[in-house]
């Protein structure tokens, strides 16, 4: 295999010397080691060898893989999330919380000045806030097997929606000569997350699949409006009187003389 292949797996990720589970495409394996989530999708991953953000071990055993067959490789931690340094943790003033209005926890991540980390400590005037990733200092395991090289252009168009956005399933993808169509999905529309998707997917397809022009589809119908009932309506009173009302003197009004 080589880079620009599409493959689909099934993996999983451990990390430590404990071998604790980070991540995997198995529902019932998440479920076990206490993982689920249950606003996840368990399914098999699609993965373009040779991608920005593979670990180099990884990718490097993808290209000698075979389909069907079980690969476990492992990257040591100063190849993967590096090694944990104590320069990373930073105590930071209790203003800086307030000022952002977040109510220091130990354990709670947070964002400081585009910077993430997670709270070790609480005290009057400062917290101790641990900036290095939570898997530095860490090896990693990774177990996968391949079940598919995705050949195929609208496979492989799926398959970035897949990796830029999320579950490509409600997408509608027409391949017409030259032109790539793609029609989102109602609750897309208004997912915030869409918008940055939908560069990433363009950028992707120019990079994987080039040549064509792409045309994403996006419909928002008019709000249909309710008709306005009128058989309960009530009924305007009349100012106008009658001929016979006008005619018709009131019994306690006399006559002048």
């Amino acid at each position: 295999m080589n880079d620009g292949d599409f493959i689909e797996l099934s993996f999983e990720m451990r990390a430590g010397q404990e071998k604790k589970l980070i991540s995997t495409s198995k529902e019932d394996l998440a479920k076990q080691d206490n993982i689920f989530d249950d606003k996840k999708k368990y399914k098999n991953a699609v993965i373009v060898i040779g991608t920005e953000g593979l670990f180099k071990e990884i990718n490097d055993s993808f290209k000698e893989a075979e389909i069907g067959k079980e690969y476990e490789v492992v990257v040591p931690a100063k190849d993967a999330y590096g090694m944990r340094d104590n320069k990373n943790i930073k105590v930071v003033p209790m203003r800086e919380f307030q000022r952002n209005k977040i109510n220091p926890e130990i354990g709670k991540e947070v964002n400081i000045n585009n910077k993430v980390g997670k709270i070790i400590t609480v005290t009057p005037g400062r917290v101790l806030i641990d900036y290095n990733h939570e898997l530095a200092g860490k090896d990693l395991y990774y177990k996968y097997q391949i079940v598919k090289v995705i050949d195929d252009l609208a496979g492989k168009i799926n398959a970035i929606i897949d990796m830029d956005y999320s579950d490509s399933e409600n997408f509608v993808v027409k391949i017409q000569n030259d032109s790539i169509g793609i029609q989102i999905p109602e609750e897309a529309k208004f997912d915030v997350n869409w918008i940055d998707a939908k560069y990433k997917i363009v950028n992707d397809i120019r990079k994987y699949i080039p040549g064509k022009d792409i045309v994403i589809k996006e419909t928002y119908k008019k709000e249909e409006k309710s008709e306005e009932k009128t058989e309960n309506a009530p009924v305007e009173k009349s100012e106008e009187k009658t001929e016979e009302s006008k005619e018709k003197p009131k019994d306690n009004v006399k006559e002048s003389q």
